[in-house]
């Protein structure tokens, strides 16, 4: 007997990157030809690349260095205002027109908490 993959909806890849260097660096993992550029500085204090790669989401959220530095309050904001792009891509690449409120909400709190504690851990914030 073997066991199936019990998974119904795949989460997307993620990956946050702190600084230019290492979004160039999960460009080159994705193989990415044109991945445009990390951020405008001048318009972003951070946003979110999403490639379908193999048939999965994948999905690089930029923070700005001097906003990564800044107030925890204002990132973590941030980092949801970005959870939310993520799980909207999602539901786009599923087909999915009606989230229900609850695979919503339980979807953009784990995407969010997932981006928030590799920012803790990037920045020294968490164990």
């Amino acid at each position: 007997m073997k066991w199936l993959d019990r998974h119904t909806v795949f989460a997307p890849h993620l990956a946050l990157c702190l600084n230019e260097k290492d979004f160039d660096a999960a460009v080159r993992h994705c193989k990415v030809k044109d991945p445009g550029p990390w951020l405008d500085p001048e318009r972003h204090r951070a946003l979110v690349h999403t490639w379908e790669l193999c048939g999965r989401l994948t999905c690089v959220v930029c923070l700005h260095p001097e906003h990564a530095t800044s107030d925890p309050i204002e990132v973590a904001g941030s980092l949801v205002h970005e959870a939310v792009h993520i799980f909207q891509k999602l539901c786009q690449s599923i087909g999915e027109h009606s989230p229900s409120s609850e695979f919503e909400a339980y979807s953009i709190q784990r995407i969010a908490e997932t981006l928030m504690r590799e920012y803790a851990r990037q920045t020294g914030g968490s164990k």
